[in-house]
């Protein structure tokens, strides 16, 4: 299960001036482009469900969220050798691709935990603080 909380912030900088003097380590920084896809039977919108390939090699599933507090979901993720066969297989099976997100993101590790700073295109900047783990229903 993926935990995540997710926030709007003003500023990178700033924000990552406070991660560091918390002891929050700094692991790479990165452009990630995202493409989503919908299901041909059912409105993963409706559904709250996202399928995505990353420009990094993986495809992602992430079911329903399971409370409303935070982004908490099962989610299923696998590499992909390639990308664009991966997509042309999604499409030749009905699935739609329905938007791209591209961000500027920077990792940041603090034991078991990881943050990202997003600067997201069109969109604006987060923090995401996000761990794997059991979820307590």
């Amino acid at each position: 299960m993926e935990v995540e909380i997710k926030s709007k912030i003003n500023n990178i900088a700033d924000m990552e001036e406070k991660l560091r003097s918390i002891g929050a380590i700094f692991v790479k920084d990165v452009v990630e482009v995202d493409e989503y896809f919908n299901h041909p039977c059912r409105d993963f919108a409706g559904t709250d469900e996202a399928l995505r390939i990353r420009s990094d090699g993986t495809m992602t599933y992430k079911g329903p969220k399971v409370d409303e507090d935070t982004k908490s979901r099962e989610e299923i993720e696998v590499k992909i050798e390639n990308l664009e066969g991966m997509r042309s297989l999604l499409i030749a099976l009905g699935f739609k691709p329905v938007a791209k997100v591209i961000k500027k993101r920077k990792y940041y590790r603090m034991g078991e935990i990881t943050i990202t700073l997003d600067d997201v295109e069109d969109v604006g900047t987060f923090i995401e603080v996000e761990c794997l783990g059991d979820y307590g229903y």
